[in-house]
């Protein structure tokens, strides 16, 4: 990086590829930011983005961005299908990069990128956001530290019902890859993973009977923890309910915020609901059936994820901070959403390799 980006006094020049929904997210975060300035975006729809950033230079060309305007960092907001293509740009300029989940759309291409990012040993974070959040971070603490001994199971419920405008606006959400599985579930494969370490195996069923779409709109999946935890979580895109991370955590406004709690880790001391956590506890010890739990509620703070994130990447840009989740982390998260989603299409269990087998790392 350059020598002015690694000097505390002087903002990080970003380049964005794509401005659409997640990216204008990030582009307004990076305006907000005093450490930050946007130097340039790469989007094919380069009328319309320019229309809407009129100081910024807008390009097609994601590469010849790069090389024109020479950035300190880049986030990578564009299509799934090309975040590989993007990320090798950036890898082969050792430009430290931030790139949305998924960290790519494919296995294969998630391997090349990350072998391309460990022989360049660029920066990089993967935007599972909620990785940020003050309740994710103190769930993980409070169950590392045995707060409910040790972790016997979970129990998650995320169920939401999209609207017809969701499905007109974009068409490709009715087929196959298009359902809560590859778009929603892979946030609660990530958060998992966070708190309770890497998935061993996963079963699961798919239905779409609500909409009668070519993809699911439910799903049911059996996780099985390197730990010896497991777990279940029902999933649906077509049902009413104040069950879903969005709605407990209050993480964005388009979201009602429902103060609900759709999780519950149960272990041998206690258990905590999630995300609004709540502690229960018997007075008694050993632990008993016949003795009553008693709940305590516990704070953790309130902030925005995606600001909270993108002052985690100027500190791994900085080299001050290692990166709460490198590309290879964010592969493992992809493999096992991706597991989940096999073993919904043909009613097996898929078991997944240790990552010391894949070659990557553990957060």
């Amino acid at each position: 990086m350059s020598a002015s980006a690694a000097s505390s006094g002087l903002p990080i020049r970003i380049a964005l590829f794509g401005a659409g929904l997640i990216g204008s997210k990030h582009a307004a975060r990076i305006a907000e930011h005093p450490d930050f300035v946007l130097a340039g975006i790469a989007d094919l729809s380069v009328d319309a983005v320019a229309k809407a950033y009129p100081h910024v230079p807008v390009r097609a060309d994601a590469a010849a961005l790069l090389d024109e305007i020479r950035p300190d960092a880049v986030i990578i907001a564009s299509p799934n299908q090309v975040h590989e293509a993007h990320g090798l740009a950036c890898t082969e300029r050792g430009l430290p990069f931030l790139i949305e989940k998924p960290v790519t759309d494919t296995l294969e291409s998630a391997a090349t990128l990350c072998r391309a990012v460990r022989e360049a040993g660029v920066a990089t974070l993967v935007g599972h956001h909620r990785r940020h959040h003050p309740p994710v971070t103190e769930a993980r603490r409070l169950l590392a530290e045995g707060a409910i001994g040790s972790v016997v199971g979970v129990s998650a419920v995320w169920a939401t019902c999209k609207p017809g405008t969701y499905f007109e606006a974009g068409p490709w959400r009715k087929l196959k890859g298009g359902g809560p599985i590859l778009i929603n579930l892979i946030h609660e494969i990530d958060f998992l993973r966070f708190v309770l370490g890497e998935i061993a195996s996963v079963s699961a069923l798919a239905s779409h009977r609500q909409r009668g779409f070519a993809v699911e709109d439910t799903a049911a999946v059996a996780l099985a923890f390197s730990s010896g935890a497991i777990g279940t979580m029902l999933l649906s895109d077509a049902a009413v309910s104040p069950w879903t991370t969005e709605q407990g955590v209050g993480e964005s406004p388009e979201f009602p915020f429902s103060d609900e709690n759709g999780y519950r880790f149960i272990g041998s001391a206690g258990a905590l609901e999630f995300p609004n956590l709540k502690l229960w506890t018997q007075d008694s010890a050993p632990p008993s059936w016949t003795q009553p739990a008693r709940a305590r509620a516990l704070f953790a703070g309130r902030l925005d994820p995606y600001r909270a994130q993108l002052t985690h990447f100027r500190d791994v840009v900085r080299g001050d901070a290692a990166s709460l989740q490198p590309v290879e982390d964010g592969a493992l998260t992809l493999a096992a959403t991706l597991a989940v989603a096999e073993a919904a299409a043909h009613g097996t269990r898929i078991e997944l390799a240790e990552p010391a087998e894949t070659g990557q790392s553990r957060a």
